[in-house]
């Protein structure tokens, strides 16, 4: 339903002081806003437009630019052409010298996602033919209609990228191929991995002697199933028990992986890409080449200033490109030569496949030296715990021996005096009332003992009382006496 502006509240509105207050450039950007979007209803349908645009209103209506570029590439063109933040006059100086301080990386590489296509520097080319207003197109299409002026705009540009990133490329790639050199040299040469192979070797032919005839090699393919063969109880695999038979037969090659250097870098690396992007850096050397001819005759301050450049480039380049280049084929030789002594195609193993292989061996194979020394330590102290409670078991023993022969002794001294009180009381000389026997000693014996002595005095059994014996010794006397009288 359309709205009448008049007598409404935004008769009164004036949107346009706030162009300069809002950030429109960003809110396009976030929003994706087309050059003529349209006003959406408040009720998301789009197909209706209010009276802003179909009623007369109190400010004039702008004309209509045209665009001859298709609606997402103008999109695209306008978003680039506001990161970019430089008039075109300047950007048109800057590619006509080569001029990359002016125009850095980031600026070259969002023009050369500006740079007008076929289709579009014949569109613009008709548009002038036909003597059509500039003004009228839309402010990007003006941008895009100067550089589509610009004289091997894509050329140069493409030189540009390669003067500034030439020295990255070189960084980039040269420690890559040093590492496949370094890594390709170290495993064919290390004499510990090649013993180590052969105990592996010796015990897949002992693994596999009833099944089949003796194997001469096998493929590195093989060492990743390794970890993959276990006991029969699951404990350990097959990389354990070879580590515990290096350790202990032959302890030189446990440290094996010290000789491999590079390995893990190599692993990394794709040679293939490598070469891929050494072909590009050749290509963008012969393109700079051709421009520091092609400019030789031309006097312009721009042309003069874009040849002094290239010069210094190539004066300056030439030779570690073609160094980089000989160390690249150096790599590739190495590699090939490696692959050969293991017995493997150039075909079939890239150096990123190849030399993880040995990556992952060697971290296997430390994993297993950790496991083992963990068991033995596990080990070790259970043989000690056995130990211990085999000792003590074997003290226990001895101390109820000890026992056992200290009851014995002091039964047979109780035995002892059982006899010597016998004798005695059998000769009268110990009566059996005042003995006692090992039952009857108790604590405060001694003193019950005492009292007893109290109330009746101690007497030899065979002895009668005093009294009676001096008694009778006076009787003795006196009858004696009596005998005498009579003669």
């Amino acid at each position: 339903m359309l709205l009448q502006v008049r007598g409404t509240v935004f008769n009164d509105l004036d949107d346009e002081k706030l162009f300069s207050v809002i950030d429109f450039a960003t809110f396009e950007e976030e929003f994706k806003i087309g050059a003529n979007p349209g006003l959406l209803l408040a009720n998301g349908n789009s197909s209706e437009v209010d009276s802003l645009q179909a009623f007369g209103s109190k400010r004039f209506k702008k004309p209509e630019l045209t665009s001859l570029m298709e609606h997402t590439r103008l999109r695209n063109i306008a978003i680039s052409r506001r990161k970019l933040e430089l008039s075109v006059e300047t950007v048109t100086r800057a590619v006509n010298s080569l001029d990359l301080q002016t125009l850095h990386l980031d600026n070259v590489e969002l023009l050369q996602r500006m740079v007008p296509t076929d289709t579009e520097v014949k569109a613009y080319r008709e548009y002038e033919r036909n003597k059509s207003p500039l003004h009228m197109l839309t402010d990007e299409d003006q941008y895009m209609f100067h550089l589509s002026k610009i004289d091997r705009l894509a050329t140069k540009l493409s030189i540009m990228s390669f003067l500034a990133n030439f020295t990255d490329s070189l960084h980039c790639i040269t420690p890559q191929i040093h590492a496949i050199i370094t890594a390709s040299r170290s495993v064919k040469n290390s004499a510990k991995l090649r013993r180590l192979l052969e105990v592996i070797l010796a015990f897949g032919n002992y693994m596999n002697s009833s099944k089949r005839g003796p194997a001469y090699g096998f493929k590195l393919s093989s060492l990743d199933n390794l970890c993959d063969t276990k006991s029969p109880k699951k404990k350990i695999s097959l990389v354990h028990f070879i580590q515990d038979t290096v350790r202990t037969k032959l302890p030189d090659l446990n440290n094996f992986e010290t000789e491999l250097r590079g390995i893990e870098t190599a692993a990394q690396v794709s040679l293939e890409n490598i070469v891929t992007d050494l072909s590009e850096l050749d290509k963008g050397m012969e393109a700079a080449k051709k421009e520091a001819e092609r400019l030789k005759g031309h006097r312009s301050q721009e042309a003069q200033h874009a040849s002094s450049i290239l010069n210094d480039f190539l004066a300056n380049s030439l030779d570690k490109l073609t160094k980089l280049k000989s160390e690249v084929k150096m790599g590739q030789d190495a590699f090939a030569e490696a692959l050969e002594y293991f017995g493997e195609s150039t075909r079939s193993l890239a150096p990123n496949t190849f030399f993880a292989i040995f990556v992952r061996f060697c971290k296997s194979y430390k994993t297993a030296e950790t496991d083992n020394a963990q068991r033995r330590k596990i080990e070790a102290a259970q043989r000690a715990a056995a130990a211990a409670a085999q000792k003590r078991d074997a003290a226990a023993a001895a101390a109820a021996d000890n026992a056992n022969a200290n009851l014995g002794t002091e039964g047979n001294a109780r035995h002892n005096q059982a006899a010597v009180i016998g004798e005695l009381r059998a000769r009268g000389v110990v009566a059996d009332r005042r003995l006692l026997s090992q039952e009857d000693v108790y604590h405060g014996a001694l003193e019950d003992i005492l009292i007893g002595l109290r109330n009746e005095p101690y007497r030899r059994a065979d002895a009668l009382r005093r009294s009676h014996r001096k008694r009778d010794n006076v009787v003795r006397l006196s009858r004696t006496s009596d005998d005498n009288l009579e003669f």
